[in-house]
């Protein structure tokens, strides 16, 4: 699962910087966009239990080390500062430890999201905006990697919200850049194995709180 991601990512924001212009910027007009944005991201801790039919379970806190995601949307925008969108998440991070225990794997999430946003007066070529969203869970992943064996869990559906704030810089009357910072909290769930004799419990929460850069058309 990891290569896979990780390739995507490095692929898509490869593709689209590539494909930026160097313009002169121009006036904010309302209409339809699309855009596509990625980068680190870390997460708090949260906690569960896994059990294994051989050798013994670990349980209690987990540690999450670095993070990578990325994200592509399509929506539009109104004169008055407002804009509403579609768009499709994947976030990952991996694992540390459980519990005081040293293990490796991940976890990593899918989101759709409808979010609403506002952008401010612009100060010359940047704009601030603010923005939040309400997504749904396409998918959730969590691998355990110990002693050399990997276990995966999975669950689908349940809801996500996201918080976010961040600066755009206009390039020309259709493209633009972003930064922006996002708090992403995907609610508890149960988790199902994949290996019968195995079981994940404690219901995890996944919140990664990411950095990301974009790149924006707008038709």
């Amino acid at each position: 699962m990891n290569q896979p991601f990780n390739h995507r990512y490095v692929t898509c924001l490869t593709a689209a910087v590539l494909l930026v212009p160097l313009s002169v910027a121009a006036e904010d007009e309302p209409g339809f966009y699309a855009s596509i944005y990625g980068g680190p991201s870390a997460t708090g801790s949260t906690s569960f239990s896994e059990s294994r039919a051989t050798g013994p379970s670990v349980s209690g806190k987990v540690d999450f080390g670095k993070g990578i995601g990325f994200g592509l949307a399509v929506g539009h925008r109104y004169s008055n500062g407002w804009a509403v969108e579609l768009a499709w998440d994947e976030r990952g991070n991996l694992l540390k430890r459980v519990g005081g225990v040293a293990v490796d794997g991940n976890i990593f999430s899918e989101v759709v999201f409808l979010n609403g946003y506002y952008r401010f007066p612009a100060q010359g070529t940047v704009r601030p905006f603010i923005g939040a969203g309400l997504g749904y869970v396409i998918g959730m992943d969590i691998d355990v990697d110990r002693n050399g064996t990997e276990r995966e869990y999975s669950r689908r559906g349940g809801v996500a919200v996201q918080a976010i704030a961040g600066v755009e810089y206009r390039l020309s009357s259709h493209w633009g850049l972003s930064g922006d910072v996002r708090w992403t909290r995907v609610g508890s769930g149960t988790f199902n194995a994949t290996t019968e004799g195995t079981s994940l419990s404690g219901e995890p929460k996944y919140q990664p709180v990411s950095l990301n850069l974009g790149v924006g058309y707008r038709f």
